[in-house]
């Protein structure tokens, strides 16, 4: 049996560009249908790593209960873009 076990639905996807840093980054932002206990999750096509880091820093809880809570952890992230000195795609974007 094919049970669905997850369903999610775009809301919002944010393109971000930076001097220095090719190619753009995308960010997106999914109401979650079924699926995990949260109401919103965000996902973003690369992550950075910051000088003082050893390798690039992957989030471990892109949720939200609404909207404007998982808008505002997505672009906490994003700040880190302006000073990171390294990124790598998202394998699972």
């Amino acid at each position: 049996m094919n049970d669905l076990i997850e369903q999610y639905e775009l809301v919002k996807e944010t393109k971000f560009i930076f001097n220095n840093i090719e190619p753009k980054i995308i960010g997106k932002i999914y109401k979650v249908i079924k699926g995990p206990n949260t109401s919103f999750m965000w996902t973003i096509s690369h992550f950075c790593r910051k000088e003082d880091e050893f390798d690039s820093y992957t989030p471990s809880a892109p949720f939200g209960q609404n909207i404007e809570e998982t808008e505002h952890k997505l672009l906490q992230y994003i700040k880190r873009f302006e000073t990171a000195v390294d990124w790598k795609q998202n394998e699972f974007f």
